[in-house]
């Protein structure tokens, strides 16, 4: 079959690889659309993280939706069943798996990374990692559930309530889907900041009441002058020092900023701007997995479902396998190009 195989910083090939199969407790996806997600657009540009012979090349992509098309012994999945793949894979041994904290699991496998992705044909997951889609809910679809399901899960993290006022620094697919979700969830104002202009755009359209070009305005300080004095809460979507401390300081005195985002570099805080009002700060990783594996994934889907969440305004290019570098990877990493979410449809 054809996969795409990572070899190093930007160097992916489509290459012919041997067909998987599913061993006992597994299944055979058949991949419908995967997702170019942030982390995978980080290791072409940035990447090996691990730069040896054994590692490399591996197929990288884990936003899958698809169909199961083989089932492995002691599986009872019905053939042929549409379904959205949580790609964490956790070890249910170690102590944070104990304490039923399968996301924080310290022998965490991920399909697209440690274990082969869905940047191919076909893909081989863990029985229980599958979860069926929801009537209305394609599997093309269901390939954006996995971005939306960290917004979620980050949401379910915090001490967001109805009526509280949102800041969302950092608009990629993550920070529009949590925008959408906040605003489903009874949040305003929404503030929405971020670099690109068509992602701001799309905030709008998800539903925030304000977008800030931090490039051009102050986002603390527009923030501040259309609340009392700052957020209830803020989540922080980008991964930088800059974004970091926006979010911070774009809360009220009291209020709490939740981080999402991938920090590639340390960073430095202002401790005394959390002492001196009193903030709080906490952190959210991905989203419940191991035996828990289907509930937050199945709480997005639903809302997919009822229309609750769009997900067709976050993708904005559906490219084949073979385009997977020029139209998906190197579109991305080019700021003026317009891209959030592109789907590769093998």
């Amino acid at each position: 079959m054809k996969a795409a195989q990572y070899y190093g910083n930007r160097d992916i090939r489509v290459d012919e690889v041997a067909e998987p199969s599913p061993d006992a407790g597994e299944v055979l996806i058949e991949v419908a659309a995967c997702g170019i997600c942030g982390s995978d657009l980080g290791e072409y540009l940035h990447g090996p993280r691990y730069d040896d012979d054994d590692y490399l090349p591996y197929i990288m992509g884990h936003e899958v939706g698809g169909t199961v098309v083989e089932v492995g012994d002691d599986v009872d999945i019905e053939i042929g069943t549409e379904i959205v793949l949580n790609p964490l894979v956790a070890c249910e041994e170690c102590s944070c798996c104990e304490e039923s904290k399968y996301n924080l699991c310290r022998d965490l496998q991920v399909i697209g990374a440690q274990r082969p992705g869905a940047y191919a044909e076909r893909v081989t997951a863990p029985a229980s990692n599958v979860v069926p889609l929801p009537d209305g809910v394609s599997p093309q679809a269901a390939a954006v559930s996995e971005p939306v399901t960290v917004a979620f899960h980050a949401v379910m993290q915090s001490p967001l309530r109805d009526g509280h006022s949102v800041a969302v620094i950092g608009l990629g697919p993550i920070g529009l889907g949590l925008v959408q979700l906040v605003k489903a969830a009874g949040a305003g104002p929404i503030f929405a900041s971020g670099h690109r202009e068509a992602r701001r755009e799309l905030a709008a359209e998800c539903g925030a009441d304000v977008v800030i070009d931090p490039r051009e305005t102050d986002p603390i300080e527009q923030i501040r002058s259309k609340t009392d004095g700052g957020v209830d809460v803020a989540f922080e979507m980008a991964g930088r020092e800059s974004a970091l401390n926006d979010a911070i300081n774009a809360t009220k005195p009291g209020g709490h900023t939740t981080l999402v985002g991938v920090f590639e570099d340390d960073v430095e805080i202002d401790p005394m701007d959390l002492v001196n009002n009193e903030r709080s700060v906490n952190a959210s990783a991905a989203y419940r997995t191991g035996p828990h594996a289907d509930r937050d994934f199945s709480a997005v889907l639903e809302k997919f479902a009822t229309g609750e969440i769009d997900h067709e305004p976050l993708v904005t290019s559906r490219i084949g396998l073979e385009d997977i570098v020029d139209d998906g990877f190197e579109a991305l990493a080019n700021a003026d190009s317009g891209e959030v979410k592109v789907l590769v449809q093998p």
